[in-house]
């Protein structure tokens, strides 16, 4: 098969999968039958580099807490952000996790899962001159203390992640059964659960028990896994117009995909990363549609991207009043702050060809149907 012949970013050290212990790269290689083209033979030495340290820290930090984390019990319940990619759902991750009774995964726990209690106060304070100030994709503030999504480590604790089709495109299809886990073994869903459980109370034992508000948008198919692991737990969905979201996904793929890579794409790949954005998107839609009733109505809000921009404090006093969350006032201190220092934030502009609406009107029905969207809408 013919690949492309314009590699871009090949010298980019954003791997997602950067941090990952030494034995968890070694079979994610492995079950790829270490198929990684010479082009990016440099990241798998940085990937494995990372490793090292990642895992010796990993097993002292094991020694230090594994009793205390076995112990503990994950209470409060976290707050889920739901959402596809690009919808708002970091913005509403940042309003949410930042108040003072609450807190979120950050850039570094992400990246060192298994070693960051014990490193958090040296390594970033060494390396943040090193980072960008903002995202490659949009123009959202970058640092190794802002939020990110806990499916980053969740990849690395289990290998059991749509992300890792990201870096090997020729297998992408054997890592969609784990956006919702519904043709998932009994052992890589309690593999996973177990995981997820781990990374939370590490970020509860870090943070003195502050509830801890989750956003990956993966989550959105896995309502029924989450309910089994916290039942009471408090959930927002946000959604945007899909024609909005498939763009700005598609632009923000362009970056991150050329970052992630260990394979050279084929030189279909523009095409193949449309049908996949469909093919996920559909997914993750008519999952949550169809299992959203799942969720006590108490317990969880639907909110439009536009109602929330520009409204911050209005939709985030409603939420708190429904969700019976404690001390609104403080939290309106710390996002009234927050929220005035965003002024003059600049989205990127968006473009969709007429047969990529075709595709997802037909592919995203759910969601059209769901937010009461219209199909002529342009953008």
């Amino acid at each position: 098969m013919r690949r492309v012949s314009n590699i871009l970013k090949r010298w980019s050290t954003d791997q997602l999968i950067t941090g990952i212990e030494a034995q968890d790269w070694v079979k994610i290689l492995a079950e790829n039958n270490w198929r990684v083209d010479p082009t990016y033979a440099h990241r798998v030495a940085w990937v494995g580099g990372w490793s090292i340290p990642a895992t010796l820290l990993g097993r002292l930090e094991d020694a230090r807490y594994g009793r205390e984390l076995a112990a503990m019990q994950i209470d409060p319940e976290p707050l889920f952000v739901l959402g596809h990619w690009r919808s708002g759902t970091t913005h509403l991750h940042n309003l949410l996790g930042r108040v003072p009774e609450h807190t979120y995964s950050t850039v570094y726990q992400v990246v060192f899962p298994t070693a960051f209690l014990m490193t958090d106060q040296i390594v970033p304070n060494l390396t943040a001159r090193f980072m960008d100030d903002t995202r490659t994709y949009d123009n959202v503030k970058q640092g190794w203390h802002e939020a990110a999504e806990d499916e980053i480590a969740l990849a690395k604790l289990t290998g059991l992640s749509p992300y890792i089709s990201f870096m090997f495109p020729d297998q992408m299809a054997k890592y969609e059964k784990y956006v919702d886990f519904m043709e998932c073994t009994s052992e890589e869903r309690e593999k996973w659960k177990n995981a997820f459980s781990y990374f939370i109370k590490k970020i509860m034992l870090q943070t003195g028990g502050k509830r801890v508000v989750v956003k990956s948008c993966t989550h959105t198919a896995r309502i029924r896994l989450l309910l089994e692991m916290f039942p009471n737990a408090k959930f927002v969905y946000i959604h945007r117009h899909p024609y909005e979201v498939f763009a700005s996904t598609l632009h923000m793929r362009s970056h991150t995909d050329w970052e992630n890579f260990f394979q050279v794409p084929e030189e279909t790949w523009e095409q193949q990363r449309e049908q996949q954005t469909l093919l996920l998107g559909q997914r993750i839609f008519d999952r949550y549609v169809e299992d959203r009733t799942l969720i006590p109505a108490e317990n969880l809000i639907e909110l439009k991207y536009e109602e929330l921009c520009g409204n911050e404090m209005e939709v985030l006093e409603s939420l708190w009043s429904q969700f019976e969350l404690p001390n609104w006032a403080g939290a309106e201190r710390v996002l009234s702050e927050y929220t005035a220092g965003l002024e003059g934030y600049k989205r990127n502009a968006l473009k969709i060809k007429p047969k990529q609406k075709e595709a997802v009107a037909e592919y995203w029905k759910s969601a059209f149907e769901h937010g009461g969207y219209d199909t002529e809408y342009k953008i």
